[in-house]
């Protein structure tokens, strides 16, 4: 029912846009149809006509490249010939599809195209599992490798089920894609392409492997002072490309910088993009929301939601992540959860610490900017990167491409600072906050087995639930990840697993928990 895939083309569509690609491809009746694909839909017509109907690329319409045959070379995974490609479309509770066919090259490019903008099926035919590295409530990760030319990834595995099960859970999901699909910086996280089946979503998503700045804060690591530039510097060209799209980040902290390679810090990367919104949107999924003792003074204090804010307030958070790395300790020190949100709430910081004696002028007069209660006041991301602290250092990183054989110094450490370890007392007990709704907060934890996989994309947060121990270069990811997994079967990638499917995600054991006792995943604030 090929009517049901495309539409008449609607009149609020600019068909003045500039296409971006072109393709001629065939029917099954042999007959020749035109795509002509712009970023947000597809204009579908017979040649040398003026097209009629279209395709919105949107979560409802998915593709699927087609085979001669699926085959197997011995022990080895391979694709053979590709002949054409799926369009599919769930509308009114049922799935329509059309194939077409083409060349392999031009079916290459269309995929190219189609899978940064909608998801695709038959993840398993494309990549090969090699470990299970995580796993939560209704989400798993897994460490993997393309077939095609073996580069490696880190894919979170939603379960459909569970996710959709939760208040917003969908929405969340879809939001979080959406957000992701639309960055384009190197230190902003990156997701390759998502692919779907009848029971589970899969992010596939960068491999990053240089640890977080969590891991070398809680090492006592001393940052000098060009290391610091470097790293506001290039968090700060992420959050220029968000910012200049009207989405705001949300929930910067120590847990969600990530970097590329070890030993690197220019190759600093934002992650976790699952409180990420944009700004103008009508009626935001979660209006008070982040980490406290990160969070800005406007979004902490935001009870009914009434109150709009905007990207500025992550210069805020950004500014809080700022102030450790020059002084070696958190702006809100705090023993207890509820210690820390007061202070975080009153925004009341110190800045006559002794650890900012001998710094220079213009590094104190970024912070206390960046800093700023009132955020009409607060100095935003452009202003930021043109400071006379990092604007030299921005414009080099901004101009040059980071070069991943350099060797960056970590530097020497020293007993000036014991935030890691008060940042793990904290974070034992509760980290991330939401109060607006019910679910739980994601959260990923590692074991001594796992010290030595590489880290995959995004670490979520660390310790939340007493029982669960942090320790080495983990990843993590914002889906309800809450524990690594065993490796089991998937330890170590043989052919005879290549082809295996994600597994089912248990249910939620979040009222389980709380029954014995354990403090929930998520801290709601209770109102004074």
């Amino acid at each position: 029912m090929n009517q049901k895939i495309w539409i008449k083309i609607p009149k609020n569509i600019n068909l003045n846009s500039h296409e971006q690609m072109k393709f001629t491809l065939k029917k099954q009746n042999h007959k020749q149809r035109v795509l002509y694909c712009f970023n947000q839909y597809i204009l579908y017509g017979k040649v040398g006509c003026v097209p009629k109907k279209y395709l919105k690329l949107d979560f409802d319409a998915k593709f699927e490249i087609l085979y001669s045959q699926k085959s197997r070379n011995g022990d080895e995974d391979c694709l053979n010939q590709i002949i054409g490609i799926s369009f599919n479309l769930d509308r009114e509770n049922r799935i329509f599809s059309q194939k077409l066919g083409g060349g392999e090259m031009q079916i290459k490019e269309l995929r190219d195209f189609l899978r940064s903008r909608i998801n695709q099926y038959k993840f398993h035919d494309y990549f090969r599992v090699l470990k299970k590295i995580g796993k939560g409530n209704f989400a798993s990760v897994y460490f993997i490798e393309r077939i095609e030319d073996g580069e490696q990834f880190a894919v979170k595995v939603f379960s459909k089920q569970v996710a959709y099960g939760e208040e917003n859970g969908k929405e969340s999901i879809l939001n979080e894609i959406k957000i992701m699909r639309e960055l384009n910086s190197e230190h902003l996280m990156k997701l390759n392409e998502v692919f779907e089946s009848e029971n589970f979503i899969y992010m596939v998503l960068e491999l990053l492997s240089g640890g977080s700045l969590f891991d070398l804060v809680g090492q006592k690591k001393l940052f000098q002072l060009q290391e610091v530039q470097q790293l506001l510097a290039g968090l700060l060209l992420g959050l220029k490309d968000m910012h200049q799209r009207g989405i705001m980040h949300r929930d910067i902290k120590l847990e969600n910088i990530l970097f590329k390679s070890q030993n690197e810090l220019p190759s600093v990367v934002l992650a976790d993009f699952g409180l990420a919104t944009h700004v103008n949107q009508n009626k935001y999924l979660y209006y008070r929301c982040g980490t406290p003792g990160y969070v800005a003074p406007e979004v902490i204090n935001n009870k009914d939601g009434k109150l709009k804010y905007t990207s500025i307030c992550d210069i805020y958070s950004l500014g809080l992540v700022f102030y450790i790395l020059l002084s070696g300790r958190p702006a809100f020190p705090a023993k207890t959860y509820r210690r820390m949100i007061k202070l975080n709430r009153e925004a009341v910081i110190d800045f006559s610490i002794k650890q900012f004696e001998n710094l220079p002028d213009d590094a104190m007069d970024l912070l206390k900017k960046m800093l700023e209660k009132d955020p009409k006041l607060r100095i935003d991301v452009s202003a930021c990167l043109n400071h006379s602290f990092i604007s030299d250092v921005a414009r080099k990183m901004e101009d040059t491409e980071i070069n991943e054989d350099s060797d960056n110094d970590l530097g020497q450490t020293d007993e000036r600072s014991d935030v890691g370890k008060r940042i793990n007392q904290i974070n034992k007990k509760y980290f991330v906050f939401e109060a607006s709704k019910h679910v739980n907060s994601p959260n990923l934890s590692s074991d001594d087995s796992n010290e030595n996989i590489i880290q995959s994309a995004t670490k979520r947060q660390k310790e939340i639930d007493s029982t669960l121990l942090l320790s080495g270069q983990s990843p993590s990811f914002n889906a309800k990840i809450e524990s690594i997994g065993s490796v089991h079967s998937i330890d170590i990638y043989s052919p005879q697993l290549s082809h295996q499917s994600s597994p089912a995600v248990k249910q939620s054991k979040f009222g389980l928990n709380t029954q014995k006792g354990k403090q929930p995943v998520l801290k709601h604030i209770t109102k004074n």
